[in-house]
């Protein structure tokens, strides 16, 4: 049976929330409750915290690994509406959010959610399937040659973006992981080697990614975010490519005051407002990566507030 991950680099995300058993606390991106379950063990009952998910299946399972404590609320939601919540439950601000990015052990192992290279599933990759979204496979079908390069090529940085579009315009119809797989495959000059990353992961990741927006809710997220802190409040992001890192690493620096070229969707007439808890991405030890290799890609990024103020961005 598929399980949510073991949380990544735990010690460092709690340790970065610093945690005031009175506070006020939002885990964005709940999965199984893995971050979750440790935040709220050390609340008292004074204490708060918001679990926050769009995945029902991820609700439900954190709701059965906290019980059902009364100063913990579930909301199902995109982390883009975090704003919007962080209003309705804690208006005057929380003392701590985390945001653990990408895509759970959970999804990637449950063949149904189509997330996964190594099993066969219907093309889905919708983080949220109870919404009317398109999916991997209504994208794969519907859209002009150029525009599923341009997609390979902006969210997987996959170099070989036009000829894997090509062979997957020419496998139309595709309904399941396995026919993607068969296409890009195709497109390969050879098969993949022992050691070797899979050739179709970079295109499983730029469809991801488009079908859930990821990269432009991202930016309203962190915005709303760190526009939802208390003084003091901590800020913590971990994210799993270069692409989130990007992003993450951006608003938070420019929040600190220290202006960044824009480029399209930067932060916009800067307050700073707060402190780099970290001036650099952290990874995960040796150890764990080790016992989780998940977790290799993984950089977390923590900040505090510091001072009243609003961060605005473009189309938040």
């Amino acid at each position: 049976m598929s399980t949510y991950h073991v949380p990544v680099m735990l010690d460092e995300c709690i340790e970065g929330l610093n945690i005031k058993p009175n506070g006020i606390y939002v885990d964005a991106t709940t999965g199984g409750g893995g971050h979750s379950i440790h935040i709220h063990e050390r609340l008292s009952n004074d204490g708060r915290l918001i679990c926050l998910d769009q995945d029902t299946d991820a609700l439900a399972a954190a709701k059965l690994r906290l019980g059902s404590p009364p100063n913990v609320n579930f909301v199902k939601s995109n982390f883009g509406d975090l704003g919007s919540v962080i209003a309705e439950l804690a208006p005057q601000g929380v003392d701590g959010i985390l945001f653990d990015l990408g895509v759970s052990s959970f999804q990637l192992d449950t063949p149904q959610r189509g997330f996964a290279i190594r099993f066969k599933g219907p093309l889905d990759m919708r983080m949220d399937q109870t919404s009317d979204g398109e999916t991997a496979a209504d994208l794969v079908n519907r859209l002009p040659e150029a525009e599923l390069a341009d997609i390979l090529f902006t969210y997987g940085e996959e170099t070989r973006s036009r000829r894997i579009a090509k062979a997957i315009v020419d496998a139309r119809p595709l309904s399941t992981t396995e026919d993607l797989v068969d296409a890009v495959r195709r497109a390969m000059p050879t098969g993949t080697r022992p050691g070797q990353v899979h050739p179709a992961t970079k295109v499983f990741q730029a469809l991801r990614i488009a079908v859930n927006d990821e990269l432009g809710v991202l930016p309203r997220a962190i915005i709303a975010g760190i526009n939802g802190l208390a003084q003091n409040g901590r800020i913590v992001v971990m994210s799993y490519h270069s692409l989130e890192d990007r992003v993450v690493k951006r608003i938070l620096t420019e929040g600190s005051g220290k202006s960044i070229a824009s480029d399209g969707w930067s932060v916009t007439d800067v307050p700073k407002v707060l402190e780099l808890v970290t001036r650099k991405g952290i990874s995960p030890t040796d150890t764990e990566q080790r016992l989780n290799p998940r977790s290799r890609s993984a950089k977390l990024r923590v900040a505090e507030r510091i001072a009243a103020g609003m961060l605005n961005g473009i189309g938040v």
